[in-house]
């Protein structure tokens, strides 16, 4: 059954990708010509991806848990800095967080066919890892999407954990926050790493917990540098997972 699920998500996924194209780039388009805000296509885009993300967990029998959802400001844009376990991060973020945002994504996503297209639509940036000068430009464009007023999720490990041990948090990744002048809300995922281990194939029907915690203000991370707020916010999540002594 657990093959059979795990197929059925894929496919899911991939018709998705494909069949969405056409109507994420129509928005997108209306967008560049000023018939919608950008507010208003991120919204858009959101509701599609909520919906999907519901389907991905309906077919694979994966749950979702969510806490904290108060911590969570309706009227700002905010960088969620997250832990990173799985490829399930995103569609667990996306379908439980009632905000549209966008993902800091590492580039090769944007290499798979049919996909730029969809991670663009949600207002996502794609980073290119190991080059300074272009994670820079990636870092500088979110910035610049965030003072837009649209909100976007970074991973500052850089990548998937393999056994759901935090790994160092890169602290150029929240000069997004101070460029673009947002607060930051810190987002704990547990759980994903059993669901889709990234050594791994099949999607096992487990659970996902996402809890959100208190919200830095936007003075607290300006007058704090990033390595301090990287410590910080690692050092939060740590304690939710219970590696505060790791």
């Amino acid at each position: 059954m657990t093959i059979i699920r795990t197929l059925l998500t894929y496919l899911y996924i991939i018709l998705n990708v494909v069949f969405s194209k056409p109507w994420l780039a129509s928005i997108q388009k209306k967008k560049e010509a000023g018939e919608l805000t950008a507010e208003e296509a991120y919204a858009k885009a959101h509701k599609y991806y909520m919906k999907f993300g519901k389907g991905c967990f309906a077919l694979s029998n994966v749950k979702v848990e969510v806490t904290g959802l108060e911590n969570v400001p309706q009227d700002e844009a905010i960088l969620f800095v997250a832990n990173h376990q799985s490829y399930f991060d995103i569609p667990a973020i996306m379908y439980s967080i009632p905000k549209p945002m966008g993902f800091v994504a590492k580039d090769d996503l944007g290499k798979i066919p049919f996909f730029k297209q969809w991670i663009i639509s949600s207002g996502s940036v794609l980073i290119a890892r190991g080059e300074t000068r272009k994670a820079l430009e990636a870092i500088i464009n979110a910035a610049k999407i965030l003072k837009s007023g649209q909100s976007l999720t970074i991973f500052p490990e850089g990548t998937r954990t393999t056994d759901g041990k935090l790994l160092e948090f890169k602290p150029g990744s929240l000069k997004a926050a101070q460029k673009g002048k947002v607060a930051i809300v810190p987002v704990v995922i547990d759980g994903a790493v059993d669901v889709l281990n990234r050594n791994k194939f099949l999607i096992q029907p487990k659970t996902i917990r996402l809890t959100v915690l208190n919200k830095i203000d936007v003075e607290e991370v300006q007058s704090n540098d990033t390595t301090m707020l990287a410590e910080r916010i690692r050092h939060d999540i740590a304690v939710v997972l219970g590696q505060e002594a790791e």
